[in-house]
């Protein structure tokens, strides 16, 4: 069994479309709090555009996330590589896209790379825009609570 995972952190309920929980993406070891996070930060909300950012040694179930769930394990050599894969995924800056289609682009990119197991992406799609419950229900004994 792999070390590292690669998680997908849940900020907010986002019970409502037009405000969805906000989702970044973690890379640290298993059963580990802390980690690397990368997620793309709301700049202009009129135009919906983001710019990345990517912080390390963060605690990543904090008080101010519902919560977080392994998307996959990583291979120690394709840490590195997931990282910097992940940061080259262009940001959202046409109107539309938001930070949970641009953590499904940055999937597919890693399962086009071989980094996590094919079909990875087309789960992780199925997760977008829904509620951070419904998004706990669904990946079941992969979800881990924060605590309050």
């Amino acid at each position: 069994m792999s070390e590292f995972v690669l998680s997908i952190v849940v900020k907010g309920p986002g019970t409502e479309p037009k405000h969805r929980s906000h989702w970044a993406l973690a890379i640290h070891r298993r059963n580990d709090q802390r980690g690397v996070l990368l997620h793309v930060s709301l700049i202009d909300l009129s135009r919906l555009i983001y710019q990345f950012d990517m912080r390390r040694d963060v605690l990543l179930r904090s008080r101010s996330s519902e919560g977080s769930f392994i998307v996959a394990a990583l291979a120690h050599s394709n840490v590195r590589r997931a990282a910097e894969l992940i940061s080259e995924e262009p940001t959202p800056r046409d109107g539309v896209e938001r930070c949970q289609d641009w953590v499904l682009r940055a999937v597919i990119s890693l399962e086009a790379e071989e980094i996590v197991p094919p079909g990875t992406s087309d789960w992780v799609s199925g997760l977008v825009g829904q509620s951070a419950d419904s998004v706990a229900q669904a990946v079941s004994a992969r979800w881990s609570s924060t605590d309050a």
